[in-house]
C-alpha cells in the first residue's frame, strides 16, 4: 500500500496541543484524510468547523469521550459529544473505563450507551488500556459480546495491546467485524513501572519500537479485518516538533508500517 492510498486518520492525541485550525491543515498537508476529535476541541463556530474540514477535504473517524457512562444517568458531555458527531459526521465514539464497575455490570449500560449512540449515527468503540478497570482485549469482548449489539465493537490500540501483553494470537478471539478501529503507535522495549505516565508521554511513532506492529496487523488481515487506522502518538517528543513536522512524521511512519496490508485503513 503506498503512501498515496493510505485512507488514515490523524488521532486527536498525536497533535494534541495545536488548535483546531493548526491540527487540521498539517494532518491534510502530512496526507491523513480523516482525524479525531476532544469534545474540547471545538474552538470554532459550526459553520466555521464543517468549511475547516471541507477545505482540506477531512473526514472525522471517532470523538473521545465520555467518562463514566456505566453511571445510572448518562454523562453530562454526552448530550454535547452526539451534538457534535452530527455536526462534523462522525463515525465512532471511543469509550475506556476508568471508573470502578465490576466487569458483569457494564454489559447493560454499554448496551444502552449503544442504544443512545445509533440514534445518531454512530458506532462505539470499548477501549481495553492496561491501567484502566478493562485491561485486556478479553475483558472488553466479555462486555461488548454479551452486550450484543450491531453498533458496539472494540478498538484495537497497539500501545495498549503491546503493554496488556496481547498476543498476535489473540486476534481470533473477536469477530472480524467488532474491530471499530486500529491505533498506532509503539512501545519501548521494557514498560515503565508507571503505565499511564509512559501512555500519555512517552509513546513512541509507529514502527520504531519493540512492538511487533507488523505481526498484529498481519493477523488482523488474516482474520478478515478492514477497520479504519489512526495514529495515536501521545508523545512530548512529539510535542515538541512543530505541528507540520509532527504530522507529516506520524504519517510517514504509520504508512511504512501499513505497507502491504489493506484493506485496513479504510476511514468508511
Amino acid at each position: 500500500m503506498s503512501a498515496g492510498e493510505l485512507d488514515l486518520a490523524c488521532s486527536a492525541n498525536t497533535l494534541r496541543h495545536a488548535d483546531l485550525t493548526t491540527r487540521v491543515r498539517a494532518a491534510a498537508t502530512a496526507g491523513f484524510t480523516a482525524i479525531g476529535l476532544r469534545l474540547g476541541d471545538q474552538d470554532l463556530p459550526d459553520r466555521a468547523l464543517r468549511e475547516l474540514l471541507a477545505a482540506h477535504g477531512m473526514r472525522v473517524l471517532e470523538l473521545e469521550h465520555t467518562w463514566d457512562w456505566a453511571a445510572p444517568e448518562p454523562a453530562p458531555e454526552e448530550t454535547a459529544l452526539f451534538r457534535l458527531a452530527e455536526l462534523v459526521g462522525c463515525r465512532q465514539l471511543n469509550v475506556p473505563m476508568f471508573f470502578d464497575h465490576r466487569t458483569e455490570n457494564l454489559v447493560e449500560p454499554f448496551g444502552a450507551l449503544c442504544d443512545r449512540a445509533a440514534e445518531h449515527g454512530l458506532l462505539v468503540g470499548f477501549e481495553f488500556i492496561p491501567y484502566s478497570h478493562v485491561r485486556t482485549l478479553a475483558e472488553a469482548w466479555e462486555v461488548v459480546g454479551a452486550a450484543a449489539r450491531p453498533n458496539g465493537g472494540v478498538i484495537i490500540d497497539l500501545w495498549h495491546w503491546f503493554r496488556s501483553g496481547a498476543t498476535a494470537a489473540e486476534v481470533v478471539t473477536v469477530p472480524a467485524a467488532a474491530v471499530t478501529s486500529v491505533q498506532l503507535s509503539d512501545v519501548g522495549p521494557v514498560g515503565s513501572a508507571d503505565l499511564r505516565a509512559e501512555a500519555r508521554h512517552r509513546r513512541l511513532l509507529p514502527g520504531r519500537g519493540a512492538g511487533d506492529s507488523a505481526a498484529v496487523l498481519a493477523a488482523l488481515r488474516g482474520h478478515g479485518v478492514t477497520a479504519p487506522v489512526s495514529v495515536e502518538v501521545f508523545s512530548d517528543a512529539l510535542d515538541a516538533m512543530p505541528s507540520a513536522d509532527a504530522a507529516s512524521v506520524a504519517f510517514d511512519t504509520a504508512a511504512e508500517v501499513l505497507a502491504g496490508f489493506a484493506p485496513l485503513g479504510r476511514v468508511a
